[in-house]
């Protein structure tokens, strides 16, 4: 299909129920939270109420600015609040990790359930909290219809990158997840629209890269904590920007289409749904946890474990599979100040942002030098802080690393069905792992000059 047939008006068919778009309708999976963007034929009219409202919310200055403080606003609560009952499930993974290690006799399944089960899986664990304050905001946003708003505000900076104002939902629902805010992409009305936000989305930063942020700034910048989270996220919008204008103008170089953003009415949040909806990111981020997070702990256990040479006898030097794989790759790394272990567990970040944590949990055990009847420290903070590898220079690279680089393969699987094929899937990994090297690599050499 050539361009000008895609400027052409489609026909749209809609649910005589529901007024919904049968060919656009976005069905995301719970763990996103927002399940997608509805387009309705007949809006209800907007109340007075509405209409005051949207003369503020909408409005090109205040409107923007009230948009940055509600964004702000939700991350500083995500990340304050959410310290409080982290501390509290760290302590209760601590007693765990202490009644496993005291009561067990010494050997490879003490070791496996108090250094890999307990350290990983709870390290991601302790920042559940954090998403759940993550998800209520974006369901209160949702709820009271303030989404389309957003968008609004954003139409006419959209529009200076070539895109949209539409655009800006399913990049805002990317803070969520990035799978079903591709997905939302299929409210875009043309394709060209439609890949170039794909491409942005992954560098919007979801829930799961939350807990890196959140260790290595509450490690090495604990001061300027809510900036230097703040800074990364809007740095990871900003960086999507910057990639769609290259996109636009290598791939689709043309002029945009202009058609109208539908404002309903505003509603009252339901605190009952949001808690519901909150119960639900619950409980889909514990069977996550449960189900392939254990799985690749006891995976990066046991290549981290085995094998056994040199574990009774201290004296020798013991290399594990992981290990050997780690250093390995590590050259390609170095640069940017990251050592093996660092790098494995960007490695397995791949799969999933939650890898990371889990990783770190298992290969960062703070256990090499320690009496052997020392007890187990399930803190990964404190571990990490302990370590001499870890600065703040590479933990910022770490942190924008993390946060640029393709979010998981699910995503890069999204892009490619929603697509309709691999050549983009193939160009945002691409792109995703050149860019997260560049970032990473002068953020380094500017913190190395910076902080040291």
């Amino acid at each position: 299909m050539s361009h000008k047939e895609e400027h052409k008006k489609r026909v749209v068919h809609f649910d005589s129920k529901t007024h919904e778009e049968n060919h656009h309708a976005v069905k995301a999976p719970k763990y996103s939270l927002i399940k997608g963007v509805k387009y309705h034929k007949h809006l209800p009219q907007r109340d007075e109420r509405s209409l005051k409202l949207d003369s503020v919310l909408t409005h090109p200055v205040w409107g923007l600015l009230i948009f940055i403080f509600i964004i702000w606003f939700m991350f500083f609560a995500t990340f304050r609040l959410g310290a409080y009952p982290q501390a509290g499930i760290e302590w209760l993974m601590d007693q765990a990790a202490i009644l496993i290690h005291n009561n067990m006799s010494q050997g490879w399944l003490n070791d496996f359930l108090s250094q890999g089960v307990i350290m990983g899986v709870g390290s991601v664990l302790a920042f559940l909290p954090n998403i759940l304050i993550l998800f209520f905001f974006l369901s209160l946003l949702q709820e009271t219809e303030y989404l389309p708003r957003a968008a609004t505000i954003m139409d006419k900076y959209m529009h200076r990158i070539g895109l949209h104002g539409s655009s800006f939902i399913p990049l805002l629902m990317g803070f969520g997840c990035n799978v079903p805010a591709i997905m939302a992409t299929r409210t875009i009305e043309r394709k060209s629209d439609r890949i170039i936000t794909m491409l942005m989305i992954p560098y919007i930063p979801c829930s799961a890269r939350i807990p890196t942020f959140l260790l290595f700034s509450g490690i090495f910048f604990p001061e300027n904590q809510v900036m230097v989270l703040s800074l990364l996220y809007f740095g990871g919008i900003l960086t999507g920007v910057l990639m769609a204008i290259l996109f636009k103008k290598i791939f689709f170089n043309f002029g945009i289409k202009d058609y109208d953003i539908p404002l309903p009415a505003y509603k009252n949040p339901s605190l009952i749904h949001s808690l519901k909806n909150m119960w639900d990111a619950s409980k889909q981020y514990l069977q996550k946890i449960g189900t392939v997070v254990l799985l690749a702990v006891i995976i990066v256990w046991a290549l981290d474990y085995f094998p056994l040479k040199g574990k009774e006898n201290p004296g020798q030097i013991r290399e594990s599979y992981l290990a050997s794989f780690g250093k390995a790759i590590e050259p390609a790394m170095k640069p940017l100040g990251f050592d093996w272990k660092m790098t494995v567990s960007l490695v397995t970040g791949i799969t999933a942002k939650e890898f990371i944590i889990s990783t770190l949990g298992v290969v960062y055990q703070a256990d090499d030098n320690r009496h052997p009847n020392a007890e187990p420290n399930t803190s990964l903070m404190a571990r990490i802080r302990a370590e001499e590898v870890f600065n703040k220079a590479n933990a910022l690279s770490f942190m924008i690393f993390a946060l640029l680089y393709m979010p998981c393969v699910a995503t890069a699987y999204t892009i490619r069905k929603e697509s309709g094929s691999w050549k983009w899937a193939i160009l945002s990994i691409v792109s995703t792992i050149a860019v997260a090297w560049i970032a990473g690599f002068f953020a380094y050499r500017a913190g190395l000059l910076l902080f040291l």
